[in-house]
């Protein structure tokens, strides 16, 4: 089996954009840019929703790049990343792997990206990211932190943030590929083809909207695709949910023979912990079935899958956790 992981979430908690735009605050003296960053992470929602074109989930960092590369060293963004904490579970879990079979697809920027898959012993050339382009200013910061300063919502917003992304911005500024949306799919395509193994035999995680197309094509494929401590968002594409306080929750999908017959039992035992290490506490629920699916979202069921998925990554994400 293949492995194709985000990195935000299911294998370190920091979003290092998120703490990247903190950083930056404090060199101009602003002490909301963390919520600043967040308004922007829900304008890439809404622009996803709304099917914008030539638009991926993710595309946030290509809205922000220029900001962050004129306002922070690379030096400066690595040393970010080196402060961040492993997912528990996390380190257990990949020196377990084959390495050669794991990879990463992240939109988060290569310094981050590369950094934690060193600490986790992920070869460098299996690790798939966002290359930040370095812009040496950034004229239109007072402009954009104005909009934010208005409204600090996305939504009240957007009419503004459209105007000033799409109209006024200089094209220049907005040439930042993001590894997300489509993106990340890409890498299963390619990492399919260059390992001659069926994306029917991969296992696909993520947690957010930038996995929901990796998601849906390993779960269309018939592989294995998890929403782990997810949202609403990756809960809909994926075809199980695991809700846990360690990434080694994954694991006996990895060991499972069959992973759908394991999936089964575990329901059936409604949560017997002794299928799985004591210390974690874990919900699997299988929707694989598409039927079944479309099904469970006219009850309450679902709701449950997203309510124990959202507590989780509270727990493990903090701040970072209503980053969707």
């Amino acid at each position: 089996m293949i492995f194709v992981f985000d990195l935000e979430g299911p294998l370190s908690p920091m979003d290092h954009a998120a703490e990247a735009m903190r950083a930056i605050g404090k060199k101009v003296g602003k002490d909301d840019y963390f919520d600043f960053f967040r308004m922007m992470s829900e304008y890439d929602d809404l622009l996803v929703l709304e099917g914008r074109l030539d638009y991926n989930p993710g595309d946030t960092l290509r809205l922000l790049a220029p900001i962050i590369s004129s306002q922070l060293t690379d030096a400066e963004l690595r040393a970010i990343s080196e402060s961040a904490v492993l997912t528990p579970g996390a380190k257990e879990l990949v020196s377990s792997l084959n390495r050669d079979d794991f990879y990463v697809a992240s939109t988060s920027y290569q310094q981050h990206a590369r950094t934690i898959a060193a600490k986790l012993g992920i070869k460098p050339e299996n690790v798939n990211s966002t290359e930040l382009l370095d812009y040496k200013e950034f004229p239109y910061l007072t402009e954009l932190e104005g909009i934010y300063e208005k409204y600090k919502d996305a939504e009240k917003a957007k009419e503004e943030l459209d105007d000033f992304f799409w109209k006024k911005l200089d094209s220049k500024f907005l040439k930042t590929t993001v590894c997300g949306g489509k993106r990340k799919e890409e890498v299963v395509e390619n990492v399919s083809k260059s390992s001659g193994v069926p994306i029917s035999e991969f296992m696909t995680v993520g947690d957010s909207i930038t996995d929901i197309n990796m998601l849906e094509r390993v779960a269309r494929e018939g592989g294995v695709a998890v929403s782990f401590n997810g949202s609403r968002f990756s809960i809909e594409k994926a075809n199980i949910a695991v809700s846990a306080n360690s990434l080694m929750a994954i694991k006996p999908l990895m060991d499972a023979s069959n992973v759908w017959k394991f999936v089964e039992k575990w329901n059936s035992s409604n949560g017997d912990l002794k299928l799985l290490k004591p210390e974690t506490r874990d919900y699997f629920i299988q929707h694989k079935v598409r039927a079944h699916y479309d099904d469970l979202r006219k009850t309450k069921d679902i709701e449950e899958v997203v309510e124990r998925q959202k507590e989780m990554r509270l727990e493990l994400r903090k701040e970072y956790g209503k980053i969707l």
